[in-house]
């Protein structure tokens, strides 16, 4: 389900890398702050590892990664964004989650009007003086990294519950 048939009106909006994105709060499960990640074998480069959320396990994706951002390890005051995708769950460590926007009032643009081809990100839109990218969460994975975290999910206690 693509950020273009859901409701954008509030997203949460999150700092990385001093870049601020955004996603409809229709697909947030949560904000929790970072905690100790759990390698998965044999998972995408994409995915860190793996987090414990009330008896869930989460797989968790680097979007420093994905966005070809400068990697650090996930740091203390770090939190992560738990979203709901069509194929479950995902951590998104963030560096800081800012909060909730209402009402863009029709100020958001489709991504592709911007830049053709502009993959993970939706729409993009001014807060004040800076563009905020509104993630399309279900293409922050490609198809074939989805069925290789299927697979390195599977015996994993608490996944797919």
């Amino acid at each position: 389900m693509s950020t273009t048939a859901t409701d954008t009106s509030r997203l949460v909006v999150f700092v990385l890398d001093g870049q601020r994105y955004a996603l409809p709060l229709m697909t947030i499960d949560r904000v929790v702050r970072s905690v100790a990640v759990t390698p998965l074998p044999d998972a995408p480069p994409i995915i860190i590892g793996v987090i414990n959320v009330q008896g869930r396990v989460v797989p968790v994706i680097d979007l420093r990664r994905r966005f070809r951002l400068p990697e650090r390890p996930v740091d203390i005051d770090d939190h992560f964004i738990v979203a709901e995708s069509a194929t479950g769950p995902v951590a998104l460590p963030v560096d800081e989650a800012e909060g909730l926007i209402r009402n863009l009032s029709g100020d958001a643009v489709p991504a592709v009007e911007i830049v053709p081809n502009l993959n993970y990100v939706d729409q993009v839109f001014l807060y004040g003086s800076e563009m905020v990218f509104v993630l399309d969460i279900e293409t922050v994975l490609t198809e074939d990294e989805e069925i290789a975290l299927v697979e390195s999910l599977r015996g994993v206690d608490g996944a797919g519950d």
